[in-house]
């Protein structure tokens, strides 16, 4: 019986545990609301694009749609990274 009650709570546990899903289609105003820490480091007609400060990922955006995630590079000389083109 103990081993049961564990096991549930424990899988209460798990399933309660909220992750976050970061797939490409995400739209940029879910991105906005949930990642309120990433800043916006570049906007043209082309495109958006956001610096997550916590995972110093960038996430592109094109008619407000994700459609591509990396960590960008870094130029010679430089210690910061940029996003790619």
């Amino acid at each position: 019986m103990k081993k049961l009650t564990l096991s549930t709570l424990l899988l209460i546990f798990l399933m309660s545990c909220k992750t976050q899903q970061i797939s490409l289609g995400l739209s940029e105003q879910k991105f906005t609301r949930e990642h309120p820490a990433a800043t916006r480091v570049e906007l043209s007609i082309y495109r958006t694009v956001y610096l997550d400060n916590q995972s110093t990922e960038f996430y592109y955006f094109k008619d407000q749609k994700l459609y591509k995630m990396d960590h960008g590079f870094t130029p010679y000389g430089s210690t910061k990274p940029v996003p790619t083109r």
